[in-house]
């Protein structure tokens, strides 16, 4: 794409983009801290299966995990349509708000293996920052399911699109992979936050594709 035809695209809407957002962004992660920090709550551990035992403890894969913090809002700051970008707030926040009810009511936890600080700097940077609580559903596989669900929106009508889509859905399937890797989830938390992020965009989609006005937008590459 052209470097003026993806600008355009990056400012488009850009005062929802940044307090809409940002908003959102910073309810998010106020919620969640708090949430992971009512001590006097009873938390259940997620149970291991088989496949989680399998897989080994590989904390260098951590950046693939906190990558998701960058590469998501990418897909959203390439709406250019209002009625997207809104359509996409109310699916994040609705996926947000059902995934704290879930952790209020039901509070969860994973085991987390023990590692020698400092040698892999991000997942030290995870385990300084984030309490093995808010387990399940996993947000990191809500979070993902539903941005490369909206990447299939964003992408349609571009030239060779499928790739594009493709690699959303590989960076996605590492993230997924990577929560396992670090042990900061099991099986059942990713496929409970799949389900809630599939949920999500689905919504998302068809508010999308049934609003008045909902157009195929067309980029050159």
């Amino acid at each position: 794409m052209k470097l003026d035809c993806l600008w355009r695209r990056v400012i488009a809407e850009w005062k929802i983009k940044i307090f809409l957002g940002g908003g959102i962004t910073l309810a998010f992660w106020t919620g969640y801290f708090l949430l992971e920090r009512l001590s006097e709550r009873r938390v259940t551990e997620m149970p291991q299966l088989t496949i989680d035992r399998l897989i080994p403890f590989q904390p260098g894969t951590a950046f693939v995990y906190v990558s998701q913090f960058v590469t998501m809002p990418l897909v959203i700051w390439l709406m250019t349509s209002r009625r997207q970008l809104l359509a996409c707030c109310r699916g994040v926040a609705s996926l947000i708000i059902v995934s704290f009810i879930i952790f209020y009511f039901w509070p969860t936890s994973v085991a987390r293996p023990k590692a020698f600080p400092g040698g892999h700097f991000f997942y030290d940077l995870i385990v300084s920052s984030d309490l093995p609580r808010n387990a399940c559903p996993s947000l990191h596989a809500g979070f993902g399911v539903f941005t490369a669900g909206c990447a299939c929106d964003v992408f349609r009508g571009w030239k060779h699109n499928q790739w594009f889509v493709g690699a959303v859905w590989v960076w996605t399937a590492a993230v997924l992979v990577s929560t396992l890797l670090i042990k900061q989830h099991v099986l059942l938390d990713l496929l409970a936050g799949s389900f809630l992020g599939a949920l999500s965009w689905l919504a998302t989609h068809w508010q999308n594709r049934f609003s008045k006005g909902f157009a195929v937008e067309r980029a050159p590459i």
